[in-house]
């Protein structure tokens, strides 16, 4: 979901980004060709750059989902001294549905636009059809107004027009039909079905039909005296004929295309030109060039050469288990630029393995692998954030309701007035069974086993994905007991997160790189289970009671994130 919605943030901003250019530099221009492979380009552009980095990277000038949207959080319970729980309101899930209305509304404009295709069908069917030039003409009454599509051209029966200007009109629409613009049409009616929330939609068709009219105008006006064909725009009665996939001889427009017929045609400015090829280019390198680092190091100074036996060895020993049927490269270049590119950028499809120095030179070989099409194999792996997170089967609402019937308050934590803020850790199963339950934090009295009991009971979830696959998914919920009946949950937790403080250094031992460290809370006292993990990985580890921490990492530059329930989620590069 989280790449969809990264897809479609990008496709959008390129979109509002492009429009903007265009409107800048084009809206008033004469060069209609020019105007239109822009707005072309402008669409196609938005389509497909994304499509070369819909992940991102931590760097990246637009973030992924991920890195904007918080880690979720169970809410907390307030079990109470009479032994009842008070279950916190239910949080509203927008993706539950916000997703379906997307989905029915674009569903929608795509059956708009079927059923006006099968109208055009069906008038095409019912018209009188005969062959003039290289295209097909079909005339009937049930024709309103006058417009071609693909390589038909559609004429209403009833027009009061002479066949000298009737010939006009269908060279007119003969130049819809040579520039392709019923292509234009199919385009952004798609678009629009992907991106009906976009209000800019709007003004791309507005100005895609205006040039292709100007365009066609244009071309007509050569052959034939200006004032006259403007004498015949204004003759021809103007019909809203409905079929908004046709390109309209009449027009809503008309008077301004009689005005642009009249106005001297001129270049458009080399530097606008310049400037409508910078920001294509900008856009470009701005959403796509990060997932292009292994091809941009190797066009300078990388070469691909020939696997070296130690680097053999390390494929067969360490990294061929870790990632089975995935593509290995070995490259050799400067040692320099391949620490800035892998420094700049965390590259989610080339991962960087290992560095090898060569003898007596600056250059380095660098081994990498290419992940981009490959699954997840071990299934003993646990997540902290994934793409999907686990859900208890029935909604939020049925556990809650599941932890207020069993969970009681302890006797012995009741008569000693115990009470605090209780956290458990559980794992989701890839097949939604609940293992690994016990208290990250406790506070005695029984509290501690009463919650582990009732978790460890909790009927199984939906699991977590990760790419589309099922994974294990490791979770935290805060139970708060308390002797105060008139106690209520927090809500969501972000509103009460402490911060922390964090530190690490990268070092060297056999070989192997190690990132270690300190976390400690804001008055420095150690935070003991911190979760630590290598971003853009599965590596992690988590802080012992000194707060101290050590974790192995495949490679010398990237970012440690630290996640704990009830604190600020803080990272640190290296």
């Amino acid at each position: 979901m989280n790449t969809i919605i990264n897809y479609l943030i990008e496709l959008n901003l390129g979109l509002v980004f492009f429009y903007a250019v265009y409107w800048l530099l084009f809206r008033n221009e004469t060069q209609f060709t020019t105007k239109r492979w822009f707005l072309l380009s402008a669409m196609l552009g938005s389509l497909l750059f994304p499509l070369f980095t819909i992940t991102g990277t931590q760097n990246g000038i637009i973030p992924t989902l991920g890195n904007t949207i918080p880690a979720h959080w169970l809410p907390e319970i307030v079990i109470v001294g009479h032994g009842n729980v008070v279950t916190p309101e239910a949080q509203t899930n927008y993706w539950s549905w916000i997703t379906p209305v997307y989905i029915c509304v674009a569903i929608f404009f795509i059956l708009l636009l079927l059923i006006r295709v099968g109208k055009i069908v069906w008038l095409f069917n019912q018209a009188k059809r005969y062959t003039w030039k290289a295209y097909t003409v079909a005339e009937s009454d049930r024709v309103r107004g006058i417009f071609s599509f693909f390589h038909y051209i559609f004429l209403s029966g009833g027009n009061q027009i002479e066949a000298a200007e009737k010939e006009e009109i269908l060279q007119h629409e003969a130049v819809h039909i040579q520039k392709g613009h019923s292509f234009d049409i199919i385009l952004i009616h798609l678009l629009q079905a992907v991106c009906w929330f976009n209000p800019i939609i709007r003004y791309y068709k507005i100005s895609l039909v205006q040039v292709h009219e100007f365009e066609a105008d244009a071309r007509s006006v050569e052959s034939m005296d200006v004032d006259r064909y403007c004498g015949l725009l204004a003759k021809v009665t103007l019909q809203q004929n409905g079929f908004v996939l046709a390109n309209h001889f009449t027009n809503s427009f008309t008077l301004k295309r009689i005005n642009m017929m009249k106005t001297v045609r001129r270049k458009i400015s080399q530097w606008k030109m310049a400037s409508a090829v910078l920001m294509l280019a900008t856009y470009f390198v701005v959403v796509a060039c990060q997932d292009q680092i292994m091809h941009e190091i190797t066009d300078s100074t990388l070469t691909q050469v020939e696997f070296p036996e130690i680097v053999k060895q390390d494929i067969a020993n360490k990294y061929q288990a870790q990632y089975p049927g995935a593509k290995f490269n070995y490259m050799e270049g400067d040692a320099d630029e391949i620490r800035n590119k892998f420094a700049a950028n965390s590259a989610v499809k080339q991962i960087l393995l290992n560095t090898y120095p060569i003898p007596n030179r600056k250059t380095v070989g660098v081994l990498t692998v290419d992940i981009s099409n490959l699954e997840l194999k071990d299934e003993n792996e646990i997540y902290a954030v994934v793409e999907e997170t686990a859900q208890p089967r029935g909604g939020m609402d049925k556990f809650y309701k599941y932890i207020a019937a069993n969970l009681s308050y302890p006797a012995e934590a009741r008569q000693k007035g115990i009470q605090g803020r209780v956290f458990i850790e559980f794992v989701v199963n890839q097949d939604g069974s609940i293992s690994d339950v016990r208290p990250l934090k406790g506070i005695g009295g029984g509290c501690d086993e009463e919650a582990v009991r009732i978790m460890a009971q909790a009927e199984p979830w939906n699991p977590g994905k990760q790419r589309g696959m099922a994974v294990r998914q490791r979770m935290v919920i805060p139970i708060i007991y308390s002797l105060d009946d008139t106690a209520q949950p927090a809500g969501k937790l972000e509103e009460v997160k402490q911060s922390m403080r964090t530190n690490g250094s990268l070092i060297q031992e056999g070989g192997k790189y190690f990132m270690v460290g300190k976390v400690t809370d804001v008055d420095g006292q150690p935070l003991l289970g911190m979760n630590i993990i290598l971003a853009g990985s599965t590596q992690g580890t988590v802080s012992d009671k000194n707060g101290d921490y050590k974790l192995e990492v495949n490679k010398q530059t990237g970012m440690l994130v630290f996640s704990f329930v009830g604190f600020k989620t803080e990272s640190i590069t290296f």
